[in-house]
């Protein structure tokens, strides 16, 4: 006999040998059991999942010889002529190659011939979705009220290039991707078979390779088998195809949750310099991160998916990465892919994004930083610095002797005494504090560091910090005075010298300055009403104000109703 390859030698021939199709077997077998036989079925599913594999085995229990059964033997002459395709009441149809309406339309006046050997005669279309409209209006008909003796059996890979109108006469059936333990026993009992020793490790990596497809897993076998004959080590699998094993990617995710970017970089050039492939290698980190999720939310959810090692080192990492830091990578992971696929210089983007998802540990969520500043649960009134954040986030310290240490910052409840106010702090210690906001700035704000480094501190007040604009960057200061780059420098004042300053900001050069007041803080209010200026600020000077004109310019936006009503 000519040699047959794993896909067609080990193709599954009866409804038993389905493997991870659970779900649609037993309805076809209940279905056949109580003869509840449909005219139309439609097989939806990725590719080599068994879609025509099931359609073949459907059209045998349909034509056993005490069929319709779902417990048919697939040694029958004509189940063994339907294997081979050789069988006259079984159509197997290309939908790719006939495409028109001329052949549907053949098809529709063949259907009145009864079967020439068998109970029915069976039309079984592959990629019925290639169909022409036209092709699929001259089936309507026939589809919905065919004769007694005819069956319609369709297969498709892209279900939603199908009218609804032929999706509503089929009964479909969803086949899933198989999960990779289940194709890892199908992978080692074909070995068995075959006579070939083949690694754990080589049939774990084939099949991650053939992402939940048992034919691509069965072909990469057969080729591994050819290539090394009848033994098979995992680092021939990896070799042969590409593919990055479970230590190098476990510990290139290690590297990216601790934030060590010279590791990270290390660790992607030396995989990249062994011919791995960057797009599967990007595809087994996402698959890395989101067992990672996962056993962080549950590490009780992975069982019979993952192997003891895997585990391990699993809930090693998800001590060293929060979740949301955990997801951030995941989500830049799941974006990733689709750069590498249409980019010149792959190994450039991979490398930028590594080093950017290698910083998310670092960034701190709004959600943290207002869990932060609101204290302790139930106390809305206490606001406290931020001991951690400040420590990771601020800026090293000046060798000043000047510089007062910094102090938690309270805020009184309403019903407390109103205490003294505070005392202004030095220029020498104004200076310094500014310094090292704009660093701060600086690092949070990488994109305007030379901007904040323009502006320099000009004098200290009671209660408000000047610093000079140049008139050269004017444009910049509706940027600089927004709620949030205000609040980052506030409060890294607020940090340095422990008592809260108003930022002003004064545009010009030497004493042709026009001193800009910081913006009234907003609070959240459920009216609709406009927000009515400051009780110090007349009509005209509000509707004047800068913040507001440029506010206008850039949304092009106008005032509808006096702010004051």
């Amino acid at each position: 006999m000519a040699y047959q390859v794993f896909a067609r030698k080990y193709r599954p021939q009866t409804f038993a040998e389905i493997v991870g199709q659970e779900p649609v077997v037993r309805t076809l077998t209940n279905a056949l059991r109580l003869g509840r036989i449909a005219q139309a079925y439609l097989f939806v599913g990725p590719r080599g999942t068994g879609k025509t594999s099931t359609a073949r085995i459907l059209a045998k229990a349909l034509e056993a010889k005490d069929g319709p059964t779902a417990d048919f033997d697939p040694k029958e002459p004509i189940c063994t002529e339907i294997a081979e395709g050789s069988c006259l009441d079984v159509l197997e149809i290309d939908g790719a190659s006939n495409n028109g309406v001329e052949q549907v339309r053949d098809l529709r006046d063949n259907v009145r011939y009864t079967p020439a050997k068998g109970r029915y005669k069976i039309y079984i279309i592959d990629e019925v979705h290639m169909l022409s409209t036209a092709a699929f209006n001259a089936l309507l008909k026939t589809l919905e009220e065919p004769p007694a003796h005819v069956k319609f059996i369709f297969a498709t890979t892209e279900v939603h290039k199908l009218p609804a109108t032929i999706l509503s006469r089929c009964q479909r059936f969803d086949l899933r991707r198989i999960p990779e333990p289940l194709i890892r026993s199908h992978l080692a009992h074909i070995c068995e078979l075959e006579k070939v020793e083949a690694e754990p490790g080589a049939l774990d990596a084939i099949a991650r390779y053939a992402e939940g497809g048992l034919r691509d897993a069965e072909s990469a076998l057969d080729q591994a088998i050819s290539f090394y004959g009848d033994r098979v080590s995992e680092a021939d699998v990896l070799s042969l195809f590409g593919l990055t094993g479970f230590t190098p990617v476990a510990g290139l995710g290690r590297a990216l949750a601790q934030g060590d970017v010279g590791a990270v970089l290390k660790s992607a050039r030396e995989l990249a310099a062994a011919g791995k492939d960057l797009g599967k290698l990007s595809q087994d980190l996402l698959g890395f991160f989101r067992n990672l999720v996962i056993y962080q939310v549950s590490p009780t959810a992975l069982e019979g998916e993952i192997s003891t090692l895997e585990k391990n080192v699993l809930a090693e990492v998800s001590s060293q990465i929060s979740r949301n830091a955990a997801l951030g990578i995941l989500e830049e992971l799941s974006h990733l892919e689709n750069r590498l696929r249409y980019a010149l210089a792959k190994d450039v983007v991979f490398e930028v994004a590594l080093i950017q998802m290698s910083q998310l540990k670092e960034k701190v969520s709004l959600e943290r930083i207002l869990e932060t500043l609101g204290g302790a649960p139930g106390q809305p009134g206490v606001t406290t610095a931020p001991a951690k954040l400040a420590a990771s986030t601020s800026a090293p310290p000046l060798p000043v002797a000047a510089t007062p240490t910094p102090a938690a910052s309270v805020s009184i409840p309403p019903s407390a005494p109103t205490p003294p106010p505070a005392a202004a702090p030095t220029t020498a210690a104004a200076q310094t504090a500014w310094f090292a906001a704009v660093e701060k700035f600086a690092q949070e704000r990488p994109m305007e560091a030379d901007t904040i480094r323009a502006v320099q501190f000009h004098t200290c007040k009671a209660d408000q910090l000047e610093v000079m604009l140049p008139t050269a960057l004017e444009k910049k200061l509706f940027f600089l005075r927004s709620p949030r780059n205000l609040e980052l420098l506030e409060k890294s004042l607020a940090e340095q010298l422990g008592t809260p300053l108003r930022l002003v900001f004064l545009v010009g050069e030497g004493r042709k300055t026009e001193a800009i007041p910081s913006p009234v803080p907003v609070t959240s209010n459920t009216s609709t009403k406009p927000t009515p200026p400051p009780p110090n600020m007349s009509q005209e000077a509000f509707l004047n104000d800068p913040v507001i004109q440029n506010a206008l310019k850039i949304f092009e936006a106008k005032i509808v109703a006096p702010a004051n009503k």
